[in-house]
């Protein structure tokens, strides 16, 4: 019994043994209520005392990427009375993902005492708002109680894991003025063949054909196509209903991971790039460039989430007037049929739209005749979609999930356009 019952169990025996000590007019029996009476007061008395309780929590790395663990250290500090129970019990999203140590204890916190808990814990990817801490506690005899979330604000960011890509093929129709990986379709210095052009006083001899001059007597020069930057935007396919024939959570976690890929390949080749998650609705991370846009980028992913809605069930809807002129865009989905309509109008506008296409692993041989039957009729519908995107000039990557992504990727480089 605690808190306000065992204060009335306890005056309502003290009532007890009076009233029966004066109807019998003993005074052995009144004598007995003496150590009752005596123990209600002193736990009065302590109750007064206000817990004062507060909370601090150490975090060995507020930033790491799925697969990498944390320490996380969590002290409550008594500078009130003594108590005599004090339960802590760390919040639940850490405490799923425990490796090691205690994500709850409960002691007995005297007068400027500390209870610590301390554990390892490996969360998935995701952005943790740690703000509170859940705390309960009782005085030395238990006529009073608390329970209060304590204010202890922290925050975790865990960041999609991904293989470096290295660079990733881009013809958009406009580039930047200032040097990329991109091809401008324009000749100057680079390092790709481009035309030739008479010569000019004042050009470069080293860029002179020898082979023209001596064959043909003729003096030219080669051009080389420029690379400079483009503007890239990176579509997360985050419908729901795309993803249950592949199986639901899993393939989207592949396909965060691929955009938090391509975003990092496109940052570090210099492009302005952004970041359009497309599902229960749209979120934007506008473009940039550099290593903050970087981080602004990973942290858009890091909150993806699957979601459904009416306005955005499919590709149609996407807003192509947002993305900037000319520019290249990548969609990572697993497309279903109709889909291929939205990317033929994005090319006929203008955009390099290269579609990056989930591929479920292949069904092993002890599967039902029936399911097989399902997934080859699926493999033939997403077949006669690429060909239709192939022929309405889309690039598109069909990414097996039990293969990784970068030999795919390097080897579109090699096929660009």
């Amino acid at each position: 019994m605690a808190g306000p019952h065992k204060l009335g169990g306890e005056l309502g025996l003290l009532a007890l043994v009076l009233v029966v000590g004066l109807v019998l007019a003993s005074p052995a029996v009144l004598l007995l209520a003496l150590p009752i009476a005596v123990h209600v007061t002193l736990g009065l008395l302590l109750a007064m005392r206000r817990a004062d309780l507060r909370v601090t929590r150490r975090i060995s790395n507020h930033r790491i990427h799925e697969g990498d663990d944390i320490q996380v250290e969590l002290a409550v500090e008594n500078t009130g009375g003594g108590l005599d129970l004090v339960l802590v019990t760390e919040q639940r999203v850490l405490a799923n993902h425990m490796l090691e140590g205690a994500t709850s204890s409960a002691e007995m916190l005297p007068a400027g005492g500390t209870l610590t808990l301390s554990y390892r814990v490996q969360p998935p990817r995701g952005f943790y708002p740690l703000e509170r801490v859940p705390v309960h506690a009782r005085d030395l005899l238990g006529f009073i109680t608390w329970e209060d979330d304590l204010p202890c604000l922290s925050s975790l960011w865990v960041f999609p894991s991904y293989d470096p890509l290295g660079r990733v093929g881009l013809s958009p129709h406009r580039t930047l003025s200032i040097p990329g990986t991109a091809r401008s379709r324009r000749g100057g210095e680079g390092v790709q063949f481009f035309a030739t052009r008479p010569y000019i006083p004042g050009d470069s001899l080293r860029h002179l054909n020898w082979k023209a001059l001596a064959r043909r007597q003729q003096t030219v020069v080669n051009l080389y196509e420029e690379e400079r930057a483009a503007e890239v935007t990176v579509i997360l396919d985050g419908r729901h209903r795309v993803y249950q024939p592949l199986g639901g959570s899993e393939p989207f976690e592949h396909a965060v991971r691929a955009c938090a890929a391509l975003c990092d390949s496109a940052i570090r080749d210099g492009h302005r790039t952004g970041l359009l998650l497309y599902g229960e609705r749209l979120e934007w991370v506008f473009t940039g460039s550099g290593r903050m846009q970087r981080e602004r980028l990973l942290q858009g992913l890091t909150k993806a989430e699957l979601g459904f809605s009416e306005a955005f069930a499919d590709l149609g809807n996407l807003p192509a007037r947002l993305f900037p002129s000319g520019s290249s865009v990548i969609i990572v989905s697993p497309f279903t049929p109709g889909d291929e309509e939205a990317l033929g109008m994005l090319h006929a506008r203008g955009y390099d739209v290269l579609a990056l296409v989930l591929e479920p692993p292949p069904l092993h041989r002890a599967e039902r005749t029936a399911l097989a039957l399902a997934s080859r009729l699926v493999a033939l519908e997403r077949k006669a979609m690429l060909q239709i995107l192939h022929s309405a000039g889309v690039r598109s990557i069909v990414w097996n999930l039990d293969n990784p992504l970068q030999p795919l990727v390097r080897e579109t480089w090699r096929r660009r356009p």
